[in-house]
């Protein structure tokens, strides 16, 4: 069974386009920033994810994923494969790991954040502004969604209704 770490990587989008995985630079530009999460699990590539060795930790992810068809064990893999393609820029393969991340959660706040970073940053606010209010729902008094709920607004990345 993975191990839980008690610390998972926040990376930050400044404004949109740069990202970071320092909390201390996080921290400094809270109201202009996005942040993406990885799982908790200590699953294959999360580590690699988080480092910024993004080829590898894809390559790692891709592997597990591959040996695995259990859907509560892809999940973690699915959501760091999401995090890692956005990192990198690449945002077409980001979304289909983000979709596969949410369906395969079955109710992860975390999931529905990242992917709706991604629906922000691919200039989609309706879908960013759903996914941002589904993570909310599923989980209310989490300062992540909280946080990024806040800076899209401010960065009117949100549809209006």
């Amino acid at each position: 069974m993975a191990t839980l770490r008690s610390t998972s990587l926040l990376l930050t989008l400044f404004a949109g386009l740069t990202f970071t995985a320092s909390n201390a630079v996080a921290e400094t530009y809270q109201g202009q920033s996005l942040k993406l999460k990885t799982s908790v699990q200590d699953v294959n590539g999360v580590r690699e994810i988080e480092s910024g060795d993004y080829e590898k930790g894809i390559r790692k992810t891709m592997a597990a994923l591959n040996l695995s068809s259990v859907t509560s064990l892809r999940a973690p893999l699915l959501n760091n494969l999401c995090v890692a393609h956005i990192a990198s820029g690449n945002m077409t393969t980001a979304k289909q790991s983000c979709d596969d991340a949410v369906s395969a959660a079955h109710g992860s706040a975390i999931a529905y954040n990242n992917r709706a970073v991604l629906n922000c940053l691919t200039s989609q606010p309706q879908a960013c502004k759903a996914d941002l209010e589904r993570a909310k729902q599923l989980n209310a008094r989490n300062p992540l969604i909280e946080h990024n709920l806040e800076a899209a607004s401010e960065q009117n990345l949100l549809a209006r209704n």
